[in-house]
């Protein structure tokens, strides 16, 4: 005994099997998704993390530069230094702070650092003039010293020039 609707019961069957096959396979790729993005989004953010660590790190590197760099240009001109000695190693610590700026950094970051490169490096041009100049001013208040030295000869000189002259009149 063959049932009447059984053509219409396949039918139904098959019907009842796509649509379970399709339902199960919205909820598995919802759930796989919904695990799938986030793993994602978070290696996306961990790369960016780690970027941001990386600058802040190469930030501290070259803020220790710089304070290295300002104590070398304050004890440029303290007596007794070698101040070419000094330029020398201020312009080497300049060559090492440029070296590491970071090529790829298209940022701000990069011009700022190289402005800063370029601020030290004009202190450092300033303050060598500068030290030059007061070996000029030494060498002015020497002269200064010698003028009036030979003013007060030239004066007594002429002191005793006129003496002389008035002791020959008589």
């Amino acid at each position: 005994m063959k049932p009447l609707n059984s053509k219409q019961r396949i039918n139904t069957f098959f019907l009842f099997l796509l649509l379970f096959t399709v339902t199960t396979s919205v909820i598995v790729l919802a759930v796989f998704f919904g695990f799938r993005v986030p793993s994602i989004e978070n290696a996306m953010h961990r790369e960016r993390n780690r970027q941001i660590i990386n600058k802040e790190g190469q930030g501290r590197s070259f803020a220790q530069q710089m304070e290295e760099v300002k104590s070398l240009l304050d004890s440029m001109d303290m007596p007794g230094v070698n101040s070419d000695y000094m330029e020398r190693l201020v312009s080497s610590e300049l060559a090492d702070m440029q070296s590491s700026l970071p090529v790829e950094d298209s940022t701000y970051r990069r011009r700022m650092y190289s402005n800063i490169i370029q601020t030290f490096l004009e202190l450092k041009n300033a303050k060598s003039s500068l030290i030059q100049l007061n070996d000029v001013r030494g060498e002015l208040d020497e002269y200064d010293e010698l003028i009036d030295q030979y003013k007060r000869d030239l004066n007594q000189a002429q002191r005793d020039l006129d003496i002389c002259r008035q002791m020959s009149r008589r």
